[in-house]
């Protein structure tokens, strides 16, 4: 994405989450980021964690079982299995899809904002889609709303 115009959708997730085409390839890859040492945007309870890495593990023993030979999973495999949370889990015989959840993103600006993420899995080509929608009855759209006037300028 660097150098890229985005579209406003991905603006606005720019905003919110942080700017993705400031991190190396590492820093894009939601397992490697979600296992890493650094501190992610989102606030998730100790089971909502357990969960959403268990969904995160269980996804990717399913493609690695899709595509045994390919060579970027197995160095991905590799690098994640130094990381003792990833490992535990990997430990685990548990294959399946990348669960939608709730989250919670917490913006330096405007502070909590819940969210709903929803996957959709595109077959034959594979592709999962992750779509990010406002909680219903919370502040969350106006939020978001607030996120998309700031832009990245107001990012810290």
């Amino acid at each position: 994405m660097r150098g890229k115009t985005r579209s406003p959708g991905g603006r606005v997730f720019a905003a919110t989450f942080g700017d993705p085409s400031s991190s190396d390839d590492d820093g894009r890859n939601l397992v490697l980021s979600q296992f890493g040492p650094g501190p992610g945007r989102l606030r998730l309870t100790k089971t909502e964690r357990d969960a959403f890495e268990s969904s995160l593990v269980s996804d990717l023993r399913a493609t690695t079982s899709r595509y045994p030979s390919d060579p970027s999973l197995a160095a991905l495999v590799t690098k994640l299995c130094r990381l003792p949370r990833f490992l535990s889990l990997w430990a685990r015989p548990t294959v399946g899809d990348l669960q939608s959840a709730r989250k919670i993103v917490v913006h330096p600006q405007v502070g909590e904002i819940a969210l709903e993420s929803s996957v959709l899995t595109i077959q034959p080509a594979d592709l999962r889609l992750v779509v990010f929608l406002p909680r219903p009855d919370t502040d969350a759209r106006s939020k978001l709303d607030l996120v998309a006037t700031m832009g990245l300028q107001q990012w810290v």
